[in-house]
């Protein structure tokens, strides 16, 4: 192996530095990221000191101190110079390769990991385990072919839930001498089960943890700290392999009381919808990132960072979404004021993972940033083939970090931000216009609700008599689906929706009811809505009746039969089209309501607008080049409102959205890039922009 080329001196401290290290997966799954962190630290350590000489002395010295720390009779003094027996024994190369003593010495003193499943733990044990198996020599001629009993790691992997921590607010700022004493008792205590071998002093260790946990919890409750906060302390067994706990704390179950030095992971992506009944538990944790639309991911930012030591690295891969989404406001405000970005790696439309979240890579350190702090920054293009090529000799550009804003998050140079502050001058957020944004009815259980024409038929053929039949008429409308909505026009796929409102009276259309018979048990297997209560410490369900829609007929019919916009949420390209004649859609599109909506829409598919969405607003791609039109990013998006000074261009726009209609109602699949490619025109003077402006967005970057 190749020896690193540096001074003595810097070898020396950078191979301490190594051992020192404390690094900690708070979401482990199977232990990809811890394993792949002891991977790096080995490779290190291959390079720093190939003989393992270095090394060797230190996991020496080490065991020398701690031995002489606690050993004292002449029994316990024969232990220490068996412990110190066994590190020759780790070493000896004709026994195991080096990077045994290398993995085996960084598990033990440097790498932690936390999840809340069990069978994560002990995926991520195995991992481990046949990592330090397959650095051991096979002697066929020696008991169990000379393999080494491999260490307990229980003291190294635990099963809790990390977000939720021990309540401390009793605890003394200056340390109880007697807690001291125990705490590190404990602590040297599971530092040497860690090297344990035979049952009997496993069982006994044991037993001696267990009353020091008896002896702890008294001198606990005795200082004044919370009954149940002590009672938590004792009864957590670390030896239990199957035992979990709903709390963390790294003090009481690692030792390790000043943090972390680094904090990795892949924190599990779980939406908001899922986590419903932890919210009001996260609520109580005081999370500054809390709110209620938030994914479960956010939670382990913040919790990162407060397992940090000062000056402390984290390292994530989650989904981008908190960069722009309004649920990731309170994150990105924290992280600006609380951390010194290093780098952020989006990847955009790349897919790092086979599931279709687009994900981020966010790297800060637990300190305050100074005014003029810059970070670097690069966007993966979704066609790069050599990924790790690209992340070495990508486009890699620098920010500072008080230019983000806490609305969202644009990553670009210079020209690309003005272009943004630009437009956001000239501009007025859709949310402050005379418009209204609803989503598409989401029915619960499409096979029900829409129906083709064939089936609206037969309903109505089903009608007792002429009555019922008009009644039941006026709960069947036409339905368009986000697929059926493209740029300009929409084409009706002849399907319909059984408007069956909330508080309908199904007595009233035996039709429907009948039709609607045959999905009851699909149909009440749908989960009803839900909202915080008043006192905002639980979420409650808004119940509804089997054949139900949860929608208010009176509310939503005014809306879906006026004159409006609609546009379906996921696509390549804009695609909102122009509606006044009554079709209602689905969960995959929106509808716009409100005032100048024929100027809205020529604003709304152009090329400009289109890039300022996308590039600034849109919450990152989806797939190669998608991205998503959702009411939350689409209402901060800045249009220029019709003022005296820009009425003539305003007029323009919407005479040529009229003959854009015209064109599409006539042939749905008539070529207008003429007229729409004239609108941009109009759009760039509507925002001022300049030669040098309209070429960044003509460039695509």
């Amino acid at each position: 192996m190749e020896e690193l080329n540096v001074s003595e001196d810097l070898r020396l401290k950078l191979i301490k530095a190594i051992d020192q290290v404390k690094i900690i997966d708070p979401a482990c799954g199977s232990g990809a990221f811890p394993m792949g962190i002891l991977h790096k630290l080995v490779f290190l350590l291959q390079k720093l000191d190939p003989k393992n000489e270095t090394w060797k002395e230190i996991q020496l010295e080490r065991a020398s101190k701690e031995a002489d720390a606690v050993f004292r009779s002449e029994k316990e003094k024969q232990e220490r110079e068996k412990l110190l027996e066994e590190i020759n024994e780790n070493f000896d190369e004709s026994v195991n390769y080096p990077d045994y003593a290398r993995k085996l010495y960084l598990i033990e003193n440097c790498i932690y990991g936390v999840d809340i499943q069990p069978i994560a733990i002990q995926i991520s044990k195995l991992r481990f385990f046949i990592s330090l198996i397959l650095d051991q020599k096979v002697d066929k001629s020696k008991p169990n072919f000379g393999i080494l009993t491999l260490p307990n790691l229980e003291t190294k992997f635990v099963t809790a839930n990390t977000l939720i921590g021990l309540e401390k607010s009793l605890q003394r700022s200056l340390r109880n001498p007697e807690i001291e004493r125990l705490e590190q008792e404990l602590k040297f205590l599971r530092h040497r089960y860690f090297r344990i071998k035979s049952r009997a002093e496993k069982i006994q260790l044991q037993n001696e943890d267990r009353e020091l946990r008896e002896k702890l919890k008294k001198a606990l409750i005795g200082d004044g700290w919370n009954n149940e906060v002590a009672e938590k302390i004792v009864k957590f067994d670390i030896f239990d392999q199957n035992a979990s706990t709903d709390w963390f704390d790294p003090e009481w179950m690692f030792g390790v009381r000043d943090g972390f030095d680094i904090v990795i992971g892949n924190p599990p992506y779980v939406r908001q919808e899922k986590i419903r009944p932890i919210k009001p538990i996260l609520q109580k944790q005081n999370y500054e990132v809390f709110t209620l639309t938030a994914d479960l991911y956010v939670y382990f930012y913040e919790k990162g960072y407060h397992l940090l030591k000062e000056q402390g690295i984290l390292a994530y891969i989650t989904s981008n979404k908190w960069m722009r989404a309004k649920y990731g406001k309170n994150l990105r405000k924290f992280f600006k004021l609380k951390t010194a970005i290093l780098e952020i790696i989006d990847f955009g439309g790349y897919r790092v993972f086979e599931q279709t979240v687009d994900t981020n890579i966010l790297i800060f350190r637990k300190q305050k940033p100074f005014n003029e702090h810059v970070f670097e920054f690069l966007e993966v293009k979704s066609n790069v083939e050599d990924i790790e090529k690209y992340l070495t000799g990508g486009d890699w550009l620098i920010m500072l970090q008080n230019k983000l804003s806490d609305n969202a998050w644009t990553l670009g140079d210079e020209s690309v931000l003005s272009l943004k502050e630009k437009i956001e001058k000239v501009g007025k957020p859709l949310k402050e216009w005379v418009v209204k944004i609803y989503f598409g009815i989401k029915t619960g259980y499409n096979d029900a609700f829409i129906i083709d024409t064939e089936t609206r038929n037969r309903i109505l053929a089903n009608c007792r008599d002429e009555e019922e039949r008009k009644r039941t008429e006026e709960i069947i409308k036409p339905i368009l689906r986000g697929r059926d909505i493209k740029k300009y026009r929409y084409k009706w796929a002849e399907k319909w929706l059984i408007y069956a409102y909330q508080g309908i009276d199904i007595e009233n259309y035996p039709s429907v009811k009948s039709y609607l018979s045959q999905f009851k048990d699909q149909l009440e297997k749908r989960t009803g809505g839900a909202v915080w209560d008043k006192s905002k410490t639980k979420i409650i369900s808004i119940p509804y009746k089997w054949y139900e829609l949860q929608v208010d007929y009176h509310a939503a019919k005014q809306e879906f039969e006026k004159e409006k916009i609609v546009w379906q949420e996921i696509v390549r390209e804009p695609s909102f089209a122009y509606d006044n004649s009554g079709m209602y859609v689905e969960a995959t599109a929106f509808l716009m309501t409100g005032k100048n909506l024929k100027y809205i829409i020529g604003l709304l598919n152009s090329k400009p607008v289109a890039f300022f969405f996308k590039t600034f607003y849109a919450g990152g791609g989806l797939g190669e080049d998608g991205y998503r039109y959702k009411k939350a990013f689409l209402e901060q998006l800045p249009l220029p409102p019709i003022t005296k000074e820009n009425q003539p261009i305003a007029d323009q726009i919407v005479q040529k959205v009229d003959q854009i209609l015209s064109i599409k109602k006539q042939n749905p699949f008539a070529n207008t890039s003429n007229l729409e490619h004239q609108i941009d025109q109009l759009v760039y003077k509507l925002y001022n922009l300049t030669e040098e402006e309209i070429k960044i967005i003509e460039g695509g970057r």
